[in-house]
């Protein structure tokens, strides 16, 4: 594990490769199983609004939940084993227990890399924090459950037939008996002053509190959440972005200055973030390009923070394609400034992303740039198949972007018999050739200037 680095892909797979009692601190925020797919929202008045994938929080009784749950099944010696058989019984097989089979062998992997007197913060919703909570059990051990923590916060009344749901629920574990801890001040609600008292840490250490308010309970009424206030710089887009106070107080409780702070769902990185500001040590993982790249381009992008497992050259762009297509169009898209992923990535309607132009095209009445990525051997069938897509949707430009430069006569020829579109003074193709090896090579395309997705605003013509 190298420290201060953010690794893209499964939080699994790079757990796997890291050493044994390794991190002082886990907090994650996965996925919830609230049958909701989660996309990101970008758009002002003037620009229409854009869609891409994060994750889709959906969950199937497909093959992998099968074969995951046979795993738990056939072995008895594992921690969370009688958990997920238990499970089974009462929910069968269905959604949720695909959920928890995922979520199981990520929070094993977890244990094992937790030092002793480690802890780990699991943050869920109340749709599945009951389940989790047994896993927990099983894995941690239930004399090691800490605390079932309360984040509330305002949300508008739904006008659903119930209580309005207004919190979430983050699991406090320790490893062990012993365990760092830091006790937080927090205002009291009638402006009243409550003295700080001395606290015998469980390594048996003195902590003295300061600053007025009393201690944190379990309730955590003072944190509200961006739904309800968030200004536009810490506004980021993440429809489930966490406010950067509730985990600077998780981190300042759980570790100390030099620790080691790991979130293997770090999402747009509010926990890198705080850590960061608060002189930890810390590892972010992200199965998104796109969270790596908001966090490397917007939320710390006065830092050169160190990517894993990003494609660095055109043989690992070529490895990504082969072994995650889905994840390798994403990324390719976002290539082209401007461009974000579609939400749907099968049958996607022959397109893979989307951006708007931020100037009107003379003679044209649309805005809409596509662009399609194809992992593999180029066909020119393909290629038709797109420009069909381009002028059916009435796209005033389109990208097809390819792993290798396309050198076919008739592509480029078809290419060019789309003719140009005019911007001011300017000329772009209509239907551009575009390629990974292009991109590592510093050969950019012709871009017109382009609307931030995250703004609106207008960005540089160049590719990222």
């Amino acid at each position: 594990m190298n420290l201060n680095r953010l690794y893209y892909g499964d939080c699994l797979d790079w757990m796997r490769r890291w050493q044994d009692e390794c991190v002082d601190l886990i907090y994650l925020d996965p996925p919830f199983n609230s049958n909701a797919a989660d996309s990101i929202l970008f758009g002002t008045r003037d620009v229409s609004q854009a869609q891409y994938r994060t994750f889709r929080d959906t969950w199937y009784w497909d093959t992998a939940a099968v074969n995951r749950y046979k795993e738990f099944e056939d072995a008895i010696g594992r921690p969370a084993h009688k958990a997920i058989v238990g499970l089974q019984e009462i929910l069968g097989d269905c959604g949720m227990l695909a959920y928890l089979t995922y979520m199981a062998e990520r929070l094993e992997e977890m244990r094992r890399i937790l030092k002793p007197m480690g802890s780990i913060y699991l943050h869920c919703n109340p749709t599945a924090s009951h389940y989790l909570k047994i896993i927990m059990d099983a894995i941690f051990g239930n004399t090691n459950f800490r605390n079932e923590i309360v984040w509330g916060y305002e949300r508008p009344y739904s006008g659903k037939l119930q209580f309005r749901k207004n919190h979430d629920i983050i699991l406090f574990y320790s490893k062990s008996r012993k365990w760092t801890f830091n006790p937080q001040r927090v205002p009291l609600m009638d402006g009243t002053f409550e003295l700080p008292k001395p606290f015998e840490r469980p390594d048996g250490t003195i902590w003295r509190p300061e600053g007025p308010g009393k201690q944190a309970a379990d309730w955590w009424y003072d944190i509200a959440s961006f739904a309800t206030r968030m200004t536009a710089e810490e506004r980021l887009g993440y429809p489930t972005q966490k406010p950067l106070a509730l985990l600077k107080r998780i981190i300042k409780a759980s570790s100390n200055e030099g620790d080691i702070v790991l979130d293997p769902f770090c999402g747009c990185g509010t926990t890198i973030e705080a850590a960061d500001r608060l002189k930890r040590k810390w590892a972010g993982i992200d199965i998104s390009s796109i969270a790596i790249d908001v966090i490397r381009e917007r939320r710390m992008k006065d830092q050169k923070i160190p990517v894993s497992g990003i494609p660095t050259d055109i043989v690992s762009a070529k490895k990504l394609a082969k072994e995650s297509p889905l994840e390798f169009e994403s990324w390719a898209v976002t290539r082209l400034a401007g461009f974000i992923p579609n939400t749907k990535q099968i049958a996607d309607d022959g397109a893979d992303g989307r951006g708007t132009l931020f100037d009107q095209p003379d003679e044209w009445d649309s805005k809409l740039a596509l662009t399609e990525v194809k992992g593999g051997k180029f066909k020119l069938s393909a290629l038709r198949d797109f420009i069909g897509v381009v002028n059916r949707a009435n796209a005033a430009i389109g990208y097809f972007i390819t792993l290798e430069t396309v050198t076919s006569t008739k592509a480029r020829a078809l290419a060019a018999e789309m003719g140009n579109i005019a911007i001011g003074d300017n000329t772009y193709p209509r239907l551009n050739l575009w390629s990974i090896e292009d991109y590592y090579d510093d050969r950019p395309c012709s871009l017109p200037p382009m609307a931030d997705p995250y703004t609106g605003q207008l960005i540089e013509p160049t590719q990222f």
